[in-house]
C-alpha cells in the first residue's frame, strides 16, 4: 500500500515507539565511532611531536634558526606511515558506523514489514532485541559502506564540476565589476548547496532502499532515484518536516545552554553539570529526530515496493 508523507510520518513514530531502545544505539555508535576517530589522530601527532621536540632541543643546541623546520621536514616517510595509520583507523572507524546504520536500519524495516503484516500498531513494530539487530547490523554493513563511498564519490565529482565550472566562469569575467563577481560567486555556492543537499536527501532514500529491497549500491541509488521522482512531493515534504524539527530542537535547546552560562558562570561545577545535561539532551533528542526519519523513509520505500509488486 503506498503511503502519503504524513501516513509515513504516523509509521515511523510507532516504530520510535516500539524500538526506542535505538536512540541508545545511535547515542552508543557516536561514542564509539568519535573515541576510534580520535585514536587515528594519535599517529600523526606522535609523530609531529617527535619532530617538534627534536627541533626544539636541536635550535637551542645550536646557532642554527631553521633547524625545527628541518626536523619537520626529516620526518617526511615516518608522517607518511602515520597518516597511512591514521586512514586505516579512520576506515575502521567507518565500517564501525556502518555496522550501526545497519543494525538500526534493518531493525526498523523488520518492524515497518511485520507491522504490515500483523497490522498498524505501536507493538506490532516491536522487534529490537540484541542478537537480532547484531544479525542484521552483520548482514548490511558491507552494502551500506559501498553505498556511501559511491555517494561521497559523486559528491567529490560534484564539487570538482562546481569548482572548474566556477574556475571557468571567474576567468572569463575577470574583466568585469566586482558587484557581477559578487552575484556570480554567491550563485554558484546557492546551486552547489542545493545539489549537495538534493545529493543528501538521495542518500538516504538510497540507504532505505537498501535495507528493504536490493543489496547492490548501484541498483538501490537507481531505484531511489526513481521513487524520488514518483514520489517527489510527498519526499521533499518528508524532508521539510525533518528539517523544520531540526531547528525547533536547535531553538529549544540553544537558549537554554546561553541561560546557563549566564547563570552559573561564577558556579564552574555547576555550569559544567549544566552544560553536560544540555548536551547529552540534545544527543538523545538528535537521536529521536534521526529515528523517526529513518524510519519513516523506511515506511515510504516499503509502502512503494507494496504498491509495486
Amino acid at each position: 500500500m503506498r503511503l502519503s508523507a504524513l501516513d509515513s510520518i504516523q509509521h515511523g513514530l510507532l516504530n520510535l515507539r516500539a524500538n526506542w531502545q535505538l536512540v541508545v544505539v545511535l547515542f552508543v555508535q557516536t561514542l564509539v565511532v568519535s573515541a576510534i576517530s580520535l585514536v587515528g589522530l594519535v599517529p600523526i601527532v606522535l609523530v609531529l611531536g617527535f619532530a617538534f621536540l627534536r627541533g626544539v632541543i636541536s635550535t637551542f643546541d645550536s646557532s642554527g634558526g631553521g633547524q625545527l623546520r628541518e626536523r619537520i621536514l626529516e620526518a617526511g616517510i615516518p608522517l607518511i606511515l602515520a597518516f597511512l595509520a591514521a586512514g586505516l583507523i579512520w576506515t575502521i572507524a567507518f565500517v564501525v558506523y556502518c555496522y550501526f546504520q545497519g543494525g538500526v536500519l534493518g531493525t526498523l524495516a523488520a518492524g515497518e514489514r511485520r507491522a504490515i503484516s500483523e497490522g498498524v500498531r505501536w507493538q506490532s513494530y516491536r522487534e529490537f532485541s540484541v542478537n537480532a539487530f547484531c544479525k542484521l547490523a552483520e548482514g548490511l554493513t558491507w552494502p551500506i559502506f559501498w553505498l556511501l563511498n559511491l555517494f561521497v564519490l559523486m559528491g567529490l565529482a560534484a564539487l570538482t564540476a562546481f569548482g572548474v565550472v566556477a574556475a571557468g566562469l571567474f576567468v572569463l569575467l575577470r574583466e568585469g565589476s566586482g558587484a557581477v563577481q559578487f552575484v556570480l560567486g554567491c550563485s554558484v555556492f546557492l546551486v552547489l548547496v542545493i545539489a549537495m543537499i538534493l545529493l543528501a536527501a538521495w542518500m538516504q532514500l538510497a540507504l532505505a532502499e537498501i535495507v528493504t529491497g536490493t543489496r547492490s549500491a548501484l541498483a538501490a541509488a537507481r531505484r531511489a532515484l526513481g521513487i524520488a521522482g514518483r514520489r517527489f512531493p510527498g519526499v521533499a515534504l518528508l524532508f521539510l518536516l525533518l528539517f523544520v524539527a531540526s531547528i525547533v530542537l536547535a531553538i529549544i535547546l540553544v537558549p537554554v545552554s546561553m541561560v546557563l552560562e549566564m547563570a552559573l558562570r561564577e558556579r564552574m561545577m555547576a555550569y559544567l553539570t549544566g552544560q553536560a545535561l544540555v548536551t547529552l539532551a540534545q544527543w538523545l533528542s538528535s537521536g529521536f529526530l534521526t529515528v523517526v526519519g529513518s524510519a519513516t523513509l523506511v515506511a515510504l520505500v516499503i509502502g512503494e515496493h507494496e504498491a509495486t509488486a
